[in-house]
Formats: structure tokens, sequence, C-alpha cells
């Protein structure tokens, strides 16, 4: 399934010697191949797998506490400027921190991420004056959004979504199925006419969408007519080959079938990317009904 335009164009990254704070700034730059040598985030699990050439600094709750972490890194690395995003999280507004950054000496950009997709890329390349990437980027983020509101709908189906998170440091798997509070839920399960048989009120959960798997027997009892695998594939691969081996009996249809796909994963940040992201989810949807 290709939407792509008969002239795709892709430019050459643009590498700033800047950190940038906020997810959906650095995933909003990133669509127009500009990227920093540090980030600063914390709403994307395996983040560095977005972004594997920049330095993971820390978390974005973590520098709005304490900067000192970052303000050591800038001068050590002789950054040039720090780039913070304008969003519209009342508690957790990134911009806040231009005073206290600016007093102690750094240059500080902001980028205002408030509006749609395709108004924070033109805002973006406004600011970087990149605006021929920044129409490239827009169109096909239309031409693609377009093709896809085109597609015959598809008969209803149940969508387990289970989400690997691999420790960066010593390897353990942190397995979690998507709820229906999620924003993938939201975004994506209604373009694909699913239904999300994860009900967040029946778990304890710690990150709202989030539902911590300790026993996957409870979730595969569901019977999801295909089961959707993000963050790291082998992770939940292996928790599924577990499951079977341990319960040859009770494999659900999903399994057996082989009705399990790799797809990419959807939160907030990466609105600016949803229209491929739903591309993919499409297909694998299709491939289930055949």
């Amino acid at each position: 399934m290709s939407f792509h335009g008969t002239n795709t164009f892709i430019p050459f990254p643009r590498y700033e010697n800047a950190v940038f704070i906020g997810d959906t700034a650095a995933e909003t730059l990133a669509e127009l191949k500009i990227y920093a040598r540090g980030l600063i985030g914390g709403e994307l699990p395996n983040m560095q797998s977005y972004h594997p050439a920049e330095k993971l600094l820390e978390c974005t709750s973590c520098v709005m506490n304490d900067q000192r972490l970052l303000t050591t890194a800038m001068r050590r690395g002789e950054i040039d400027y720090i780039l913070l995003e304008n969003n519209s999280v009342s508690d957790m507004n990134l911009k806040e921190l231009a005073p206290r950054l600016e007093a102690s000496g750094f240059c500080v950009k902001i980028l205002d991420i408030t509006e749609d997709p395709v108004e924070n890329i033109k805002r973006a390349a406004f600011l970087f004056q990149e605006e021929k990437r920044g129409e490239r980027v827009v169109r096909e983020y239309l031409r693609t959004e377009e093709a896809l509101r085109k597609l015959p709908p598809l008969p209803m189906q149940k969508i387990l979504s289970l989400l690997a998170i691999r420790h960066p440091v010593d390897d353990r798997i942190f397995l979690f199925a998507i709820s229906g509070v999620s924003e993938l839920n939201r975004e994506i399960y209604p373009a694909l006419n699913a239904i999300n048989p994860v009900r967040e009120d029946l778990y304890d959960t710690v990150i709202p969408g989030l539902v911590e798997v300790n026993d996957l027997a409870p979730f595969l009892s569901y019977e999801p007519d295909w089961i959707a695998v993000m963050g790291d594939a082998l992770g939940v691969q292996k928790k599924l080959s577990e499951y079977v081996q341990s319960h040859p009996r009770e494999v659900p249809k999903a399994l057996s079938q082989m009705k399990v796909f790799s797809v990419p994963y959807y939160a907030r940040p990466l609105a600016v990317r949803k229209p491929s992201i739903l591309k993919f989810w499409r297909e694998a949807a299709e491939k289930t009904n055949d």
C-alpha cells in the first residue's frame, strides 16, 4: 500500500548544535529531518529507537524540577542553544523554563506546537527557515490522509495491542496492553472500525492508557481478531511464545493463525506522523480480513 506522490523528496538531514526539549517539538522537527545533539522528552517509550543518533539526557518532568543536568550538558558539549516547546499542557509547559535558562546565560528558542500537525510543521519550518521542506512534508501528510479517507470501511474487528519496553541497561522487558483511554485507541482504532477489549477501569495503572501485563492469559481470553505488536517487537514475541509453550491447549485463534503484526506505536507527540502510522495499521487490518 503506497500513497506516495510521484516526486517524493527526502532532504539531507540538518543537524543543530542544540538540545531540543519536548517530545512533540522533537518529532515535528524530525519530520523535517532537523535533528539536535541532545533531547529531553518523556512521552514516547523506546525513544532511543526514534532518535538513535541523538543523546537522550533526561525526562521533561525531571528538567522542569531541576536544570543542573541540562546546564552541565550544555557547557560540556559547548551547545549553541536550547529549543523549548510551547505546548498546551498547563502543568508541563516547557516554555516556562526560558527565563531560568536565559538568566543562566543560555540562548533559548521557542517552538509553538499548540495547533494541529500541519500548522505545527509550518511553524517549525518557518522557525528554521526551511519553508520548502515544510511544504513537502505537509503535502505528503495531506496526500496520505486523503488517500486513507477514500478507502472503503473495514469490517468491525477486535484488536489487542501489546507494547514492550526494553530497559536500556539490563535488557529487562516490560509488557503493556494498550487500553481504551489511550491516544492510540482514540485516534487509530476508530479509523479501522476496531474495538479495544482492554478496559482501563478493570486494572490498576500507573500510566493512563498502559496496563501492565504480568500474565497474558486474561488478555488473550478476549479472543482478539489480531494482535498488534509495538515497541520492542522481539520482547512481545518472546512473551507470546512463552504463553504458547505453557498453554498449548489454550492458544487463541489470532496466534494459531499468525494474525500477529508489528505496527508503529502512536501517541500525541506522533500526531505529525498519524497518516503514515495509520497506513501501516490499515495494511495489517486488511491482511486480517483475507
